[in-house]
């Protein structure tokens, strides 16, 4: 294993856990919505291999990328916060954008700079009191690429082309690159 992953410093979590913050993260979304409506939610969330999801030079690449999208959208910020959990540095922003333009400047930004490919950036809006994703498939836009071969990434994952070695070695490098705008 890489030195950067010898150095999370966070707990080994549970599929319990990450089940618990998946239903801990929607009700978020919904509440954020419902204070803000007409308005996209963007929320960024960790997309490590393995147990721990924490540590300095992810928390640190997470919370530039947050800057980033925060000087972008200016004054059209609603609303923000960020939430270090054991599970993984979280973040949102409100803004008063269009969800297609937003989630189309996303993917540019995940063109753009590897460390951005370590986040799911995902864009939300409230559709008849429902929370609805922006998808790329919906908007006709590429898969996610897998870090190690450039194909389909949720297929990779899916059937552990991969293992979880070489997918962490991928992760290390783009990690110690940190977070660099495009």
């Amino acid at each position: 294993m890489s030195e950067t992953f010898k150095n999370l410093t966070g707990p080994a979590i549970t599929l319990p856990q990450m089940l618990a913050t998946r239903d801990w993260r929607a009700a978020q979304q919904r509440q954020l919505l419902t204070e803000h409506p007409m308005t996209s939610l963007i929320w960024a969330s960790v997309r490590i291999p393995g147990p721990i999801k924490t540590g300095p030079q992810l928390i640190a690449g997470y919370q530039a990328m947050q800057q980033h999208l925060l000087a972008q959208l200016g004054d059209r910020v609603v609303a923000q916060a960020s939430f270090d959990r054991p599970t993984g540095y979280e973040f949102y922003i409100v803004a008063k954008v269009d969800a297609l333009e937003v989630k189309q400047a996303l993917m540019q930004l995940e063109q753009s700079t590897a460390f951005s490919q370590l986040a799911d950036l995902d864009v939300l809006t409230l559709v008849h009191d429902q929370l609805h994703q922006v998808s790329r498939a919906g908007l006709a836009l590429p898969v996610r690429p897998c870090l190690i071969c450039g194909g389909d990434a949720k297929a990779c994952s899916r059937s552990r082309r991969h293992g979880l070695a070489e997918v962490q070695h991928a992760v290390d490098t783009i990690i110690t690159e940190g977070w660099r705008a495009g």
